[in-house]
This record gives C-alpha cells, sequence and structure tokens, in this order.
C-alpha cells in the first residue's frame, strides 16, 4: 500500500511530538547530575552515533557528495543558530524544577514564526492571529509570575531563556522550510549535533570540567539522545518534507501534555495550578493561531467554511 505524502507528513509529526516529550524527562534526569557542558558533549556525540548509523542504512548517503557552496552557507548559519537556540532551551531545563515548564514555553516558537513571517513578508495580522499572539504571551507570564523576582532572574531563569530559545528556533524553523529540499533531514540533523558538540566541548575545556560522570546519567543519556537529537530532529525535519510548517505544528504543540504525564511518573511532580492555567493558554494560542489560518474569521460569524487555503508563515 502506497501512503500519501500528507499521511506521511503527519506520521512524522505526531512521532516527533511524542518522541519530543521524553526529551524533557530523560535530560532532566540527567541534568540533576552533570553539568551542561558534560551533558552536551555526551549527549551529541550520542546524536552523530545515532544519525550517521540511520545515514550508511541509505545507499544515498553512504557516499559523499560535495556540499555546494550555498548550501554549506546554511548549514553553518544553522549550526550557529541551533548553538544558540538549544544551548538556551536545555539551560532551561536544567535550571527548571519541573521540565513541564519549559515545554509549555516551547510553543512561544510558533508565534515567533508567525511574527517573522509578518515582519519578513510584509503580512498583516488577522484579529483571530492577535488574539493567539495575546493567548501564548499571557500564558508564559502566567506561568513565569513569581512576586518579587527582578529582571535579572527572570532572565537567568527558566521563561528568560525559553524566551530566547523559542525566537532562535523560529529563525530555524523558517531558515530550515526555505531549503528543506536542497538539503536533506538527515544533513540538517548531523550538522545540528556536530555544532552543538564542537561548543559544548569548547564550553567544557572554559570551564575545566572533566568526562566522567555518574553511570546512571550516561545511560538516560544515551536513551534520551536517542529520542531527542536523533528521532525528534529527523521526524521535524521530515515532516516538513511532507507538510507544510503550520500543519506540523498543530500536532507538536501538544507535546507539553505529554511531558506533564512524563514528568509526574518519573519525578512525581505536577505544576502548580497557575502553571497548568498559563500552561494551557500557551497551548490553545498557537491551536488557535494555526486552525484559524485554515478557517479564517469574519466579522459577524465565529466560524465560516474555508473558503482558501492561506501560505504557511514558514
Amino acid at each position: 500500500m502506497t501512503l500519501s505524502p500528507q499521511f506521511k507528513g503527519y506520521a512524522f509529526a505526531l512521532l516527533a511530538t511524542i518522541a519530543g516529550s521524553t526529551v524533557y524527562i530523560f535530560s532532566k534526569a540527567a541534568l540533576d547530575q552533570v553539568s551542561l557542558a558534560q551533558f552536551g558533549v555526551y549527549w551529541f556525540a550520542m546524536a552523530i552515533v545515532w544519525n550517521s548509523l540511520f545515514a550508511l542504512r541509505s545507499a544515498k548517503h553512504r557516499h559523499f557528495h560535495p556540499i555546494p557552496r550555498s548550501s554549506f552557507k546554511v548549514l553553518v548559519l544553522i549550526g550557529l543558530i541551533e548553538i544558540v537556540a538549544t544551548g538556551t532551551f536545555y539551560a532551561a531545563i536544567s535550571v527548571s524544577e519541573n521540565p513541564a515548564i519549559p515545554s509549555f514555553l516551547r510553543n512561544m516558537e510558533y508565534i515567533f514564526v508567525t511574527l517573522m513571517g509578518v515582519i519578513l513578508l510584509n503580512e498583516r495580522f488577522k484579529r483571530i492571529e492577535i488574539l493567539a499572539v495575546i493567548l501564548t504571551f499571557s500564558g508564559a507570564f502566567v506561568i513565569s509570575f513569581q512576586k518579587s523576582a527582578s529582571f535579572e532572574s527572570y532572565l537567568s531563569g527558566a521563561s528568560g531563556l525559553m524566551l530566547i530559545s523559542t525566537l532562535f528556533y523560529g529563525i530555524r524553523t523558517i531558515t530550515a522550510k526555505k531549503n528543506i529540499h536542497e538539503i536533506s533531514p538527515t544533513m540538517l540533523s548531523i550538522n545540528r549535533a556536530i555544532f552543538l558538540l564542537v561548543f559544548a566541548g569548547i564550553m567544557l575545556v572554559i570551564y575545566r570540567q572533566g568526562l566522567a560522570i555518574p553511570t546512571k546519567a550516561l545511560i538516560m543519556i544515551i536513551i534520551g539522545s536517542f529520542f531527542g537529537p536523533f528521532l525528534t530532529s529527523l521526524s521535524q525535519y521530515s515532516a516538513l518534507v511532507y507538510l507544510d510548517a503550520s500543519r506540523s505544528a498543530i500536532l507538536q504543540s501538544t507535546t507539553p501534555l505529554f511531558v506533564i504525564l512524563g514528568a509526574y511518573l518519573v519525578f512525581e511532580r505536577f505544576p502548580l495550578g497557575y502553571q497548568i492555567i498559563g500552561g494551557i493558554l500557551t497551548i490553545a494560542g498557537p491551536m488557535l493561531l494555526i486552525t484559524g489560518k485554515k478557517f479564517p474569521f469574519k466579522r459577524k460569524t465565529i466560524l465560516h467554511r474555508m473558503v482558501r487555503n492561506n501560505k504557511s508563515t514558514s
């Protein structure tokens, strides 16, 4: 039976969602025992191993092909973006008491993708998109609320780090989508892992930290790196081959729901009431944003039949 491109796209997006939720759990379990630099070296070294083994199964990837200069520049750009985006992402998980909190805040990426579409493509905001942006940032504010916290503590905490991370992930998404048909998902995943491994290695030397880590942490890293830098990244990039970024985002925006369950089972931690409320808003915002593009609102109606397909913001 031949699978349709759309079915393949949704399957990859669902796989990325489920695999992505485990990343928060395994990485948090490891980061509770090792430094961020130590974690990065092992995590992304294993990511290169997983991606290389996957690439070797394909005759296309077993032979070396010179990388065009234009593609090489894109790979360098995406690699540098990933250092900032992914570095701050795992830093947020490290400082957060509950990994579900960064997973809620990760949904800000979809809002940044839309904002960049408005800025770069000179698009105009629809009312429903404005509402979606307000909902998402309101949710992020509720999650981040601390009565006596300073601005400096906000920036160095999970919320500030995730704000930086999602902004750069949004840039990454637009750049990858634009070049996904010239650069394979496997190449993008390996490129990402190489840049992050080199950066983690540099940080390890700067902070004079060793490579010795607890066995339990190493096991968490081996398992988590399979689901994270390998399976999640590969599935995300593969989904972009068959689906536009907005359709893929519908499924991936529900990742926090899986993380909440995993965090409770593994760490016996559950978000506080106000964090749950904020989290719901950060899920509702992207959902409204994405579905609103498919089902535009008119002034005197709540929902009307789709009359045209809007271009993806990414």
